[in-house]
């Protein structure tokens, strides 16, 4: 009878170096902020990652005078003849950035609600399949949103806060959610709550826990939009809800998010601690890179390190083991074409 040890042995091996696989860079030099993406499942049941949209500024960064570059592509990442590669396989309807988005239930396509466009911010919503074909779903939120905070939670993408159009100067001060198994019926929204008025905040669910926190609010200063950033995290559960006014070490908006669910935890990571707000582009150090893991029972906040690079604006994925961000920005104007893959210790799978 062969001996079986080695042979499982090596399977194992294997498998562990296929988890550490580093990943290919998105096909722009330049990277995208604010694209949408999920971890989706083709028919046989191979995980792939599906990504769509996000900007740039190809030319000149935006204090030269550049104008932003809108993104339609459709892309998705796949292992091929043992190696992971990009295809193009399709275009959204235009370009689009900093929508809310998640997987199907099924997780067979990618939904993504609003956004923000050259031609202003977006109400529709989209589902993107794995073959790149984009269809209407369901009904419009009741108003554009962009640069909010969303999560999925039970069944439902929920969308806290953000901004109708471009120019304003107060954040939106509601959630509304569309229940996936039924998106023909309305998006359900909240009544005005000012916890809810946030530009970026960090959102995540698990649990029966929706948490939200960090985050812009938003006033108008010599007419233009100026921020205010926050550090204090809300909930709300099946038994409770609550505010931490000092939930997160320092305030923090636009992570790489939505929180990735773990068995007890949400993670986090970079984002944007508004210590360099205000301060000249051109010396701006780079974002934030630490990594947050936040208790879903006592909502502590843990840091478990750094990312290997600023990151804000940029999907957070969950691969097998693995914490994934794709793309993003480094400093204000600047975006990196990283994948970058980060293994979850095993305490906070």
């Amino acid at each position: 009878m062969p001996r079986l040890t080695p042979l499982l042995g090596l399977l194992a091996a294997m498998l562990v170096r296929a988890q550490a696989e580093p990943l290919p860079d998105l096909p722009d030099p330049l990277g995208r902020a604010g694209m949408m993406a999920a971890v989706l499942r083709e028919a046989d049941g191979t995980e792939v990652i599906l990504a769509a949209g996000g900007s740039n500024f190809p030319d000149q960064m935006p204090w030269q005078g550049g104008s932003r570059k809108y993104h339609r592509e459709i892309l998705k990442l796949a292992r091929r003849d043992g190696a992971w590669a990009w295809s193009k396989v399709g275009d959204l309807p235009e370009g689009l950035v900093c929508a809310a988005f998640c997987a199907t239930p099924g997780r067979d396509a990618l939904v993504v609600a609003g956004g923000a466009a050259a031609g202003g911010h977006r109400a529709e919503v989209l589902r993107v399949g794995l073959d790149g074909r984009v269809t209407r779903l369901g009904t419009p939120m009741p108003r554009p949103r962009a640069y909010a905070g969303f999560a999925y939670a039970n069944g439902n993408l929920v969308v806290i806060g953000g901004i109708a159009g471009p120019d304003d100067t107060a954040a939106l001060p509601t959630l509304t959610s569309l229940d996936l198994d039924a998106p023909d019926a309305p998006w359900r929204t909240s009544e005005e709550d000012p916890s809810f008025a946030r530009l970026i905040p960090l959102v995540g669910a698990g649990r029966n826990l929706l948490l939200w926190g960090g985050g812009c609010s938003l006033s108008a200063r010599d007419g233009k939009p100026f921020r205010d950033y926050h550090e204090n995290l809300a909930f709300q559960s099946s038994l409770d809800a609550g505010n931490r006014f000092h939930g997160l070490p320092h305030p923090l908006a636009g992570c790489a998010g939505p929180g990735v669910a773990t068995s007890g935890h949400l993670l986090f990571v970079g984002g944007d601690d508004g210590t360099q707000y205000g301060q000249p582009y051109e010396t701006h150090a780079g974002l934030a890179r630490r990594i947050l893991a936040v208790d879903m029972e006592t909502l502590e906040v843990t840091d478990l390190g750094e990312w290997p690079h600023p990151v804000a604006v940029a999907p957070l994925l969950r691969l097998g083991d693995d914490l994934v961000t794709v793309s993003g920005e480094v400093r204000p104007g600047v975006r990196t074409p990283k994948l970058t893959r980060w293994t979850i210790p095993a305490k906070y799978r």
